[in-house]
C-alpha cells in the first residue's frame, strides 16, 4: 500500500510541475525597450511612430536644410576611417554639425586607423563642426593639429562660411611659430637637395605633371644616347677610328647620339631650375581639400 501512495504522490508532483511550466510560458512579457536598437515597443508589439526631426538651419543660406538621416551612428571602434568620413560629409551636407563632429572625431583622433590624408580631412571637418556648434576651444585644437600636419592648407572661402575661414586664419597667425617648428621637425619634409635631382624635385613640389614629363624625357634621351653610343662602338675600327661598311649609318648615329645627349642635358638643367623656383620649405600650397557642392574635393 505504501508503494501505491508513493507512486500516486510522484504522479501528482509531475503534474504540478507541468502545470507551473505551462502557466509561466503562457504569461505575456512586460513591454520594454529594444536594447538592440533603442526603439521603444508599445504594448501591442508595434513600434511607435517616429517624431519628425527639427529642421536644421542651412548656414550658407539661412533656410531650413533637409533633415539628417535618422540612422543611428555605429560605435567609433566599429567604424573604419573611410566610412566615418562619408558619414561626416553627408552630415555636413545635411547641416547636422553635431553628427559631423561625432563622425569625424574618431578619424581625427586616430582611433579609426586613418591614413594621413584621411586624418587631415577629418581634422578639417571636426574643426568646422566644433566651431559651428559653439565649441571654439575644441575647434582651435582641431585646426591647430591640422596646420601642424599641413602648414600650407587653407579653407576654401567659396564653400566655407567667412567667420569659419577668419577663425582658421586667426589660429594660423596666433600659432605661427609652433606651426613652423612642427613643419621643420616633421619627418619626410621637403629638402632643397631633391630639387637638384629632377624629376624628384617636381614630385616633391607637388608638380606631378611636370615630374612625369621630365622623367620621360630623361629616360628616353638617356636610353637613346647609350644605345647609339654602344652601336657606334660596335661598328668602330679602333685602329683607325673608321666604321668599315657602316660609314653612312655611323654618321647618322653620331647625329642622333649628339641630339640625345643634348636633350638629356637640357632636361636636367631645366628640371633643376624648375625644382628650385617652385621649392617651398613651408609647404605653402593651395587647399589640399575643401568641401564643395559636389562633396569633398581633393587636390592631387
Amino acid at each position: 500500500m505504501s508503494r501505491e501512495k508513493r507512486t500516486i504522490a510522484g504522479i501528482l508532483s509531475l503534474l504540478g510541475i507541468v502545470a507551473t511550466t505551462t502557466t509561466v510560458n503562457a504569461a505575456p512579457a512586460a513591454p520594454q525597450g529594444d536594447t538592440g536598437t533603442g526603439t521603444a515597443v508599445t504594448p501591442d508589439g508595434a513600434p511607435p511612430a517616429m517624431a519628425a526631426p527639427a529642421p536644421v538651419r542651412d548656414d550658407a543660406h539661412g533656410a531650413p536644410a533637409p533633415p539628417a538621416a535618422p540612422a543611428a551612428a555605429p560605435a567609433a571602434g566599429e567604424t573604419d576611417a573611410a566610412t566615418a568620413l562619408e558619414r561626416a560629409l553627408a552630415a555636413y551636407e545635411y547641416g547636422d554639425m553635431d553628427l559631423v563632429v561625432e563622425a569625424a572625431r574618431p578619424v581625427a583622433e586616430g582611433r579609426a586607423h586613418p591614413s594621413e590624408t584621411q586624418r587631415v580631412q577629418a581634422l578639417r571637418l571636426l574643426g568646422i563642426g566644433l566651431f559651428l556648434t559653439g565649441r571654439r576651444e575644441g575647434a582651435e585644437t582641431a585646426f591647430f593639429d591640422l596646420l601642424r600636419q599641413k602648414p600650407g592648407v587653407h579653407l576654401d572661402p567659396t564653400h566655407t562660411r567667412p567667420d569659419v575661414v577668419a577663425f582658421f586664419e586667426n589660429v594660423r597667425t596666433r600659432h605661427s611659430a609652433e606651426i613652423r617648428e612642427a613643419a621643420r621637425s616633421r619627418p619626410g619634409g621637403k629638402h632643397l637637395a631633391w630639387a637638384f635631382l629632377p624629376p624628384v624635385g617636381q614630385f616633391q613640389n607637388g608638380d606631378r605633371g611636370r615630374g612625369v614629363i621630365f622623367g620621360a624625357l630623361e629616360v628616353i634621351s638617356l636610353g637613346l644616347a647609350i644605345g647609339t653610343y654602344a652601336q657606334l662602338k660596335h661598328w668602330q675600327n679602333t685602329a683607325d677610328d673608321t666604321f668599315p661598311g657602316h660609314t653612312e649609318d655611323a654618321r647618322t648615329l653620331r647625329i642622333v647620339n649628339n641630339v640625345a645627349v643634348g636633350v638629356f642635358a637640357a632636361t636636367v638643367i631645366v628640371g633643376i631650375v624648375d625644382g628650385l623656383v617652385n621649392f617651398s620649405a613651408h609647404d605653402d600650397e593651395p587647399p589640399l581639400a575643401w568641401i564643395g557642392p559636389g562633396g569633398l574635393t581633393l587636390r592631387f
